[in-house]
């Protein structure tokens, strides 16, 4: 890390707090210089820094399996990584999190005039569905009511039992829907007491305090995981859709994407992306024939129709684009990216299209997104499309398609230009931005044009949230595995390993630790397998 301000030397303070909570005996953990106790501010500034992506979740999971089951990205071979690695670093940091959350719980709980919390309670909420609903939708049922108390000290609170996704989902939706109506965006709120509404300051760096983007946000995620559940569960979630979409404090808008941003955290180094795709032979990534037919018509310069191909992906080292079909192509077994590698065109003899250099070699600047208006867009189009909650109407369907297509396609035109670091300028590299004859060509071409039957419109909403979903290859492997209609080259392959990849197995750690809990679970379930289906699939 470089150049930090101070906000974010109180991140690191959280942080420590947060891996100081990792075990179930705090004592063993104790470091007797430093402060074993904090207030709300470094709490929730720490609980924020566990929102990056770790390097071996990335590596392990994203790049192994993610983006080849969703064929947004092809590999030519399993990486040096261990799957069970990749598991290990999401479920600590979750539950390491979770620990924080509830001691920031335990805090809120304190204060006599409870009001005077609303805006913290609503962040908190906010963040622990945020992390909560991606560990369930990765791993389907997890300890949750009762976990991530340790600190207690109480040896009831050390081995827990795995929750229902399903009661999961109900308890963190209710969450957010008390979130979404009781923050408060007044300039200087005061209780009904008479109190100050108590808030967070520089501590809180994700959206900067802004509580009517807060409150923006955890609309948006009661859309999001309200349609994510709505195959299974319609009665529940299509009021919910409707609410979130009608409700007067609006959805995440265009420019106002929730992103971390190294930049507005005193430059922090995103080192894990960089090291997710070089290190472990991790630079097996290729571009699929399947997301490559979606942005060409042809393995030409003047085949490529969708401005994003070029900031997503770049030619092999032959200078050609050539995409991987999964389990039809071979070879090409090349680290593509060395970790110390400074040069975009020393692509090591690649014979097949790579990830472009500069999307994942910048640590500076690029930001890990959270929440896209573009995804916001989607989801309203797939509401209007299908009638889910709101009235079906096409119209309406086709407006937020093409919003959402076009605020994709403007996000990262927008990054690409403003990516200028002393060792990534990708602005220099970048191509211009589309015009709008570009735009509405995009629109036009027959793979994108909102034509035919309302099963077609469907499909195509669903191949371009899946295509503005590059690199969040975890929301892609949701849309994948609620629709079973995301983008397939017909022209692939891919195994069973990849066919029937339903979920994450649980940390071994599991099997030892909470044994009996994890075996009750297991025997439940038939089994840890990955072909397993999660709860909200049908």
């Amino acid at each position: 890390m470089r150049g930090l301000k101070n906000t974010f030397i109180y991140l690191l303070c959280g942080i420590f707090l947060f891996n100081s909570c990792t075990k179930d005996y705090q004592s063993l953990n104790a470091t007797h210089d430093k402060p074993s106790t904090t207030t709300i501010g470094p709490l929730v500034n720490g609980i924020e820094g566990t929102l990056f992506l770790g390097g071996t979740e990335q590596g392990s999971i994203h790049n192994d399996y993610y983006y080849p089951v969703t064929q947004l990205a092809a590999t030519t071979a399993f990486s040096a990584f261990v799957l069970s690695n990749g598991v290990d670093d999401i479920w600590n940091n979750y539950y390491s999190a979770l620990q924080n959350i509830n001691l920031v719980q335990d805090k809120i709980n304190a204060v006599a005039d409870k009001e005077s919390m609303n805006n913290i309670q609503a962040i908190l909420y906010t963040i622990r569905a945020l992390k909560t609903f991606k560990v369930t939708d990765e791993f389907g049922d997890i300890p949750y009511f009762k976990a991530g108390f340790a600190y207690t000290g109480k040896a009831s609170d050390f081995r827990v039992a795995y929750d229902p996704q399903e009661a999961i989902y109900d308890s963190l939706l209710s969450d957010l829907t008390w979130a979404v109506k009781n923050i408060n965006t007044s300039a200087n709120p005061v209780t009904a007491a008479g109190n100050p509404y108590q808030t967070l300051s520089s501590f809180e760096t994700v959206l900067g305090n802004n509580m009517a983007k807060w409150q923006k946000f955890a609309n948006s995620l009661r859309l999001r995981y309200a349609m994510q559940m709505v195959e299974k569960n319609p009665q529940v979630a299509t009021p919910i859709i409707l609410d979130a979409i009608n409700n007067p404090v609006g959805l995440i808008e265009d420019d106002n994407d929730v992103c971390l941003w190294p930049a507005s955290l005193g430059g922090y180094d995103l080192s894990s992306r960089w090291f997710s795709f070089s290190t472990g032979g991790t630079g097996l990534v290729r571009m699929s024939s399947t997301m490559w037919n979606m942005v060409a018509d042809n393995n030409t310069d003047a085949g490529i129709f969708d401005p994003r191909a070029k900031l997503f992906v770049e030619p092999n080292a032959a200078g050609d684009w050539a995409p991987y079909t999964i389990g039809k192509s071979s070879g090409d077994n090349i680290n593509a990216y060395t970790y110390a590698s400074t040069d975009p065109t020393n692509k090591n003899g690649c014979l097949f299209s790579l990830v472009n250099w500069f999307l994942i070699r910048d640590e500076w600047y690029i930001p890990e997104v959270i929440l896209s208006a573009s995804e916001v867009h989607f989801l309203k189009a797939e509401a209007y499309a299908r009638g889910l909650g709101v009235a079906q109407s096409l119209t309406n369907a086709e407006a937020e398609y093409k919003a959402g297509i076009k605020s994709s396609v403007n996000f990262w035109y927008k990054i690409a230009a403003a990516t200028n670091t002393a060792s990534e300028n990708w602005a220099a590299a970048a191509p211009a931005a589309p015009t709008d004859a570009d735009m509405q060509a995009l629109y036009a071409n027959p793979k994108v044009a909102f034509t035919g039957t309302n099963t077609d419109a469907v499909n195509k909403i669903y191949a371009q949230e899946w295509l503005s979903y590059f690199r969040q290859p975890w929301l892609a492997y949701n849309l994948w595995r609620r629709t079973g209609a995301t983008p397939v080259d017909p022209a692939s392959k891919p195994s069973t390993t990849y066919t029937t990849f339903y979920r994450l197995p649980y940390a071994q750690d599991e099997a030892v630790n909470n044994a009996d809990n994890y075996n009750a679970q297991i025997t439940k379930m038939g089994g840890n397998s990955t072909s397993t289906k999660v709860w909200w699939m049908k």
